[in-house]
């Protein structure tokens, strides 16, 4: 029967949508670096080269993540990403979209190298 091909794709496919997206890129003030990958439950932050795991929080507004025991929070609305660390003022952060970089748009990015054979 062709039925079982199908049952197994599409289990499948939704196991595949627990599994970790991303990473994303954010440029930050004062040279910052942000870098997460989201989970449906979870944020796994890079921010200046330390990581953070960060737990999904109820907000009616946006896309809310923290970690107290850390003192660090990840809320993203739209193409911002605001982080927080207990004690220090709040940065808001901006999606990184590589096809809109200066160097795309003029043509002056290098090449792509070419693949290990």
């Amino acid at each position: 029967m062709r039925l079982r091909p199908l049952i197994a794709l599409a289990a499948g496919i939704l196991a595949g949508t627990a599994a970790l997206a991303g990473p994303t890129d954010y440029r930050c003030p004062a040279s910052h670096t942000l870098r997460a990958a989201f989970t449906p439950r979870d944020a796994i932050v890079t921010f200046d080269g330390q990581s953070y795991t960060l737990r999904r929080v109820r907000d009616s507004r946006e896309a809310r993540f923290a970690n107290p025991q850390q003192g660090v929070s990840l809320a993203l609305s739209g193409s911002n990403a605001t982080w927080q660390r207990k004690g220090e003022d709040d940065l808001v952060c901006r999606k990184v979209i590589a096809s809109l970089e200066p160097e795309a748009l003029e043509g002056t990015r290098p090449a792509p190298s070419t693949p290990a054979r």
